[in-house]
Parts: structure tokens; sequence; C-alpha cells
């Protein structure tokens, strides 16, 4: 009777031997492109390098404007309600856009510039400080609205109504209802404009339900229409 040869039992490699076999290719991949891979790692360490003196020197630059930014505001606002200092703030403003013009200091800075100015009854300074802050920053969303608002207010000083009017409209394009939506229809109504008034109004008052602008622009809207009584059935009236 002719004898079965068994198959021989196909080995199973152990994981220590698959570590060093994986370990054993990964060494001859960068014996191979030892050269290539040397010039990748040096330009990503380099890049890091870059990357975190950077941050550190960004960093060094914030806190130097923010207390530049502060000694500003304290000739603009002296702590304990002394009298404000209009032409140093200003001066300092302008040294914060000047010397960290970079920084999110420099950016409120700026826009503090234009506060100044309207403080001091120039609207048209203040206009151009604006300006200056739209070309720069405008990027800065979360000031842009309220630059746009401010630059409403200077128009409206100097009797610009259309140009009051577009600002307002910006700033509540870009920081949705609120308060340039209140002088639109402050504007509009004293215009005689009665329709687009009611609209800004409504939209206060359904958008912003529990602020004093609501109550305002509530005041400002007619009184809702009673609904008519129902009528009696016929037959059944005097009974």
């Amino acid at each position: 009777m002719a004898k079965i040869k068994k198959k021989a039992a196909q080995a199973v490699a152990s994981p220590e031997e698959e570590i060093r076999s994986l370990a054993r290719h990964v060494s001859d991949y960068y014996h191979a492109y030892q050269k290539q891979l040397n010039t990748v790692l040096t330009v990503l360490v380099l890049a890091l390098i870059v990357a975190v003196l950077y941050s550190f020197v960004r960093a060094g630059n914030e806190k130097k404007a923010g207390l530049a930014l502060n000694a500003a505001y304290e000739a603009s606002a002296p702590a304990g309600g002394g009298m404000a200092n209009y032409p140093a703030a200003l001066q300092r403003f302008q040294e914060v856009v000047k010397q960290h013009g970079g920084t999110l200091s420099g950016a409120i800075a700026q826009y503090s510039i234009g506060n100044t100015y309207l403080a001091m009854g120039q609207p048209e300074p203040a206009v151009k400080a604006y300006e200056e802050f739209i070309q720069r920053y405008s990027g800065r969303t979360f000031l842009l609205g309220m630059v746009y608002q401010r630059m409403g207010y200077a128009f409206a000083a100097m009797g610009r109504r259309e140009e009051a009017v577009r600002a307002f409209s910006k700033a509540e394009e870009v920081g949705g209802t609120g308060q340039a939506t209140m002088e639109l229809a402050r504007i509009y109504e004293q215009a005689g404009n009665r329709e687009d008034a009611q609209k800004k109004y409504k939209a206060v008052s359904e958008q912003l339900p529990a602020t004093s602008l609501a109550l305002e622009a509530r005041s400002k809207l007619p009184e809702p229409e009673l609904k008519a009584p129902l009528s009696s059935p016929a037959g059944t009236a005097g009974r």
C-alpha cells in the first residue's frame, strides 16, 4: 500500500521575526534613499523651528501691543472717572498702529482712532480712520460691523444722510439685526419713508424681542388689528 506523503506545515513567522523583518525593510529603504530623506528631514526641522520662533515673536508682539493699547485707553477713559485726554489718547492709538499694526491690538487701535476723533467732534477725520480700518483690517469681521456703525454716526453728524444709510446698512449686513437696524429705522422715519422704517422696526421687534431696542421698536409699530366679533347666527338675535 502506497504511503501518502503529508504536506509539510507552512511555517508561520513569529511577531518578533515580523518586527525584525520590517526593521530590515525600513533600514534598507533608508540607506537607499538616505540623501533624499536627510534633505526632507532637514527642511521639516527648519520649518518647525521657524514656526516655533514665529509664534514666540508674535506672542511677544501681541503682549507689547496690548500694553501700549491699555496705556492709550487710560488716557481716553482714565480709571476713577478722571477727565479724558483725547489728544494724548489719539497719539498713543496712532503709535500702537504704527508699531504693532499687524496685531489684534493694532486693529483695535485703528478703530479707536476713529472713535476718538468722533468724541472730539471731528467726524471727517473719524471717517478717514474708519476707512483705513476697512482697507487694512477687513478680515477682523467681529470689529468690522462696529466700524461701519460708527462710520454711520460720523456721516450722520455731517448731515450726509445717504452715506450714513449705506454705512448702517453695511453694519447690519456684517453684524446682523441690531443697533444699526434701529438707526436705519430712525433715519427712514425722519425722512418720511414710513414703509422702510416700519420694516426695520418690525425686524428689531421680532428678532431682538427681549431688548430695550425692541421696546422702542414696538412703540413705533401700529397696534395689531383686533379681530372682528363673530356675527350672530340668523334668528338668534334678541334671544
